[in-house]
């Protein structure tokens, strides 16, 4: 079994939301934009990252009104667009609507609009939980700890749906970045049990108590699972790599 103790993790710089979304949209364009912000967001650990100022501009032009507007074959992308931007830039609940609407869009099976729309909570999910963990001092006692478990299990089901839209048509692009996260929100979750207060006894404790929702499978078992799914050499399999092994 492999095995961390560490204080480090990724955290995400929640940044005011816009406001003032334009009604207009030019769709190619702001395809672009998000692809140039999508493909440069490379997300490190133990980092503050700001999203790229793509994705501003990508919330300002993807309206409501302008998405309805759309034909009904890009509305999906549209909403994933916005829901992942929305998401990088800190609108969180505006994230969680937007990949509500987007599903309710009917994205094509297994596609990428369908499996980034689907993880879209879980991501939410764990920026809320880093963003409350580092205000109180990154370091919970066992109560303040008992909603942040609920809060990933439920996150953990986001993400194994996400998992289950997916089939050999998915992109494999799709599938590094569905691994990426999730190794990424098991190792969040297992640093903020590592600096539980009390010590590793109390940390022991809590990560046995995890395993029985997991098929008896230890966070950091699943995150190295998840690590090893990616193709080596792949951008997102290189920061995986680098990041474990520095912290080894």
């Amino acid at each position: 079994m492999l095995r961390l103790r560490s204080s480090f993790l990724l955290p995400c710089l929640l940044l005011a939301a816009c406001s003032g979304i334009s009604p207009t949209l030019d769709f190619s364009r702001v395809q672009t934009e998000f692809e140039n912000a999508f493909s440069s967001d490379l997300l490190f650990t133990g980092r503050i990252s700001a999203a790229p100022a793509d994705y501003h501009r990508v919330m300002h032009s993807l309206s409501t009104a302008g998405i309805s507007k759309l034909d009904a074959t890009q509305r999906p992308r549209a909403w994933m667009m916005r829901a992942v931007a929305e998401w990088r830039t800190g609108s969180l609940s505006n994230a969680t609507a937007s990949s509500a609407s987007g599903l309710a869009a009917s994205p094509p099976p297994h596609s990428r609009e369908q499996v980034l729309l689907t993880m879209i909570p879980a991501l939410v999910t764990d920026s809320q939980i880093i963003t409350a963990w580092k205000a109180a001092g990154m370091a919970y006692t066992t109560e303040q700890y008992a909603p942040v478990e609920s809060a990933y299990l439920g996150a953990m089901k986001s993400l194994a749906a996400a998992q289950a839209a997916m089939d050999s048509s998915t992109p494999a692009s799709v599938r590094s970045f569905h691994a990426y996260h999730l190794w990424r929100v098991l190792f969040n979750w297992e640093t903020i049990i590592d600096n539980l207060k009390g010590g590793s006894s109390v940390a022991d404790q809590v990560i046995r108590n995890i395993r029985p929702h997991f098929d008896g499978r230890d966070l950091l078992d699943m995150a190295d699972a998840a690590r090893q799914s990616v193709p080596l050499g792949d951008p997102l399999r290189v920061i995986m790599d680098a990041e474990m092994g520095s912290h080894l």
